[in-house]
């Protein structure tokens, strides 16, 4: 499928192969795939979607070799596939391939042992590295460089050739007589991790950038440059930057993105990790000699107790005796733990056992009440038209309470949701369903309920999840407000965020009561103006839900002014 096909349909799928390669793409523990590249292409994903209501499937395919996703991807017959594993552009690709725009730097640093020489001079690498080793992967760029490098200088090195470049910082940092050429990311991460190496600062080299392929007769590099020169890629790839190469690194590719001086800007970050090394090294040291004296210190005391000990049988009896006690005392202490790690155990299984019959318990009234409910709705000609509307009213809250109880109980399935399974939900239409089912509540307490909600605003969620937020959120507005004050509602949507505000003119919140209010069971020092009671779950529900849905929650509030909680939740 082409690009302008996928415009027509309005959605489709890229087919997108990869290799592992550290902090651009590898797969987590749980399967998962996370990186710099997966990132970008989920932000790909995304864009289309936000920008142009356009649904893109992204199916992976994981590769083992460079080689085996260029040769697939220009060769490929279909239009929607596309390269990934941090490919430099070169004019002997281009002819092969379309390259998208470059999406991060390309820069090479030739790096060898610690303990080998450093060149000064080209003439002084012609006559060091004649005896030494290349490490490189076959047919990319790092072998192109080393290649043109033998050929300039007449250096006679042999090349070693193995499968990933993963492999070659570990390859040279573990053989003195080994070099090759490595991306600064990954050069970076490795001295940060102290590995023995280090960078002959006359070979780097700086390419076009690293950027994605695509095979001639695919348009896909169209949407894919717009989106790179998108607000939404530059913050993405800042943050990625810094989540998966550090904050070190992000500094410094912005500073050569900004037209510094690599080979100076280098050589001022080695300097500092240098200067980092020898102050830990120097600590170390201190340290060492430090437990060196705490030692000849302990061997002296024991020596001077030995002595004492070895002259009187008396102390040496009383000391055996002490020794016995504590011996028995931790013997006693174990034995309590063990009881009580026991005790904990069974406490743990009837909490879960309770749960299981709670869960049944509360399911079985709300189910009669719904049931009794739309009984009583078949009669509906005999009824007038307020008695329908509580009936009706009856067996809708009925059935949310118990999609409700089902969620709070089912701890298992609330963890295992996941995006995938969120719909399209209409904002304005929660928020006023909620607003109107506390009317009469609120009208109670003489308190005006102030909303200012804009329509047509739409998130990705669970209705249910997004119903009790703000269940929770204005019932407590209501609980906590003085007689005849006022709790204002409002929704907007702006900058791909819809943000909702819920302010009361209560007491206000404590700085220790904004620290506990998302713990379970905390019931804050502020009361309810009515007597209202409280079981301490509500906000940390909340807390559990927003969390889930990928938003987040703020507080804003000081004492005797009042509390206005925010909630922002992505536009789609």
């Amino acid at each position: 499928m082409s690009w302008g096909q996928f415009q027509e349909k309005g959605k489709g799928e890229l087919h997108v192969f990869y290799r592992n390669t550290e902090s651009f793409i590898t797969i987590s523990d749980n399967g998962t795939l996370k990186g710099l590249e997966y990132e970008m292409l989920m932000g790909f994903k995304y864009y289309l979607l936000n920008t142009y209501g356009y649904d893109l499937q992204l199916n992976w395919t994981r590769r083992q070799a460079f080689r085996d996703i260029y040769e697939y991807v220009r060769d490929s017959a279909a239009s929607n596939v596309v390269g990934l594993d941090i490919i430099s552009k070169i004019p002997e690709r281009e002819v092969e391939v379309t390259f998208s725009k470059p999406f991060f730097p390309d820069i090479q640093v030739l790096i060898t042992h610690q303990d080998a020489p450093t060149i000064e001079s080209l003439r002084e690498f012609s006559q060091t590295f004649d005896q030494y080793t290349a490490v490189t992967v076959k047919g990319t760029t790092y072998d192109l460089y080393l290649q043109k490098l033998k050929q300039l200088y007449r250096v006679n090195f042999e090349t070693n050739y193995i499968r990933s470049s993963n492999d070659i910082i570990k390859s040279i940092a573990a053989n003195p007589m080994q070099f090759g050429y490595v991306d600064l990311p990954n050069y970076i991460l490795a001295l940060n991790k102290n590995r023995p190496i280090k960078r002959q600062n006359l070979l780097s080299k700086k390419g076009f950038g690293y950027c994605l392929i695509f095979n001639k007769s695919s348009d896909w590099y169209i949407p894919f440059n717009e989106y790179l020169t998108s607000q939404e890629f530059e913050l993405l790839k800042t943050k990625g930057i810094q989540k998966y190469l550090g904050y070190d690194v992000n500094q410094l590719i912005s500073h050569i993105a900004e037209g510094g001086n690599e080979e100076i800007i280098l050589l001022q970050k080695e300097k500092s990790l240098i200067n980092e090394e020898l102050y830990q090294r120097e600590k170390e040291a201190q340290n060492q000699d430090h437990i060196q004296n705490i030692l000849l210190i302990s061997i002296i005391l024991i020596l001077t107790i030995a002595y004492f000990l070895y002259n009187s049988n008396r102390v040496k009896s009383k000391a055996n005796e002490i020794l016995t006690k504590h011996r028995q005392m931790i013997e006693q202490q174990n034995v309590l733990l063990s009881r009580r790690n026991e005790e904990l155990v069974s406490h743990d299984e009837e909490k879960n056992n309770f749960i299981h019959i709670l869960s049944h318990d509360l399911r079985a009234p709300i189910n009669n009440i719904t049931a009794l409910a739309n009984i009583l709705k078949m009669d509906a000609d005999t009824l007038n038209e307020e008695q329908s509307r509580m009936i009706t009213h009856i067996a809708t809250e009925s059935s949310r309470l118990n999609k409700m109880v089902t969620r709070i109980l089912d701890i298992e399935k609330i963890e295992s949701k996941t995006s995938e399974q969120f719909e399209k939900i209409e904002l304005s239409t929660i928020l006023n369903r909620v607003v109107e089912n506390y009317l009469t509540q609120a009208s109670a307490k003489e308190i005006e309920l102030i909303t200012e909600i804009q329509p047509q605003v739409h998130v990705l969620g669970d209705e249910q999840y997004l119903f009790h937020v703000f269940e929770n959120l204005i019932s407590n507005g209501i609980k906590f407000s003085p007689h005849g004050k006022k709790v204002f509602v409002t929704l907007t949507g702006q900058n791909h965020i819809a943000i909702v505000n819920i302010s009361d003119q209560g007491p206000g919140m404590s700085d220790e009561d904004q620290r506990n209010m998302f713990k379970k069971f905390q019931v804050l020092t502020a009361k309810a103006t009515a007597g209202e009671r409280s079981t301490g779950l509500g906000l940390s529900i909340v807390n559990k839900y927003i969390g889930l849905l990928g938003g987040e929650l703020e507080c804003q509030s000081q004492p005797g002014q009042g509390t206005t909680f925010i909630v922002k939740l992505s536009l789609v």
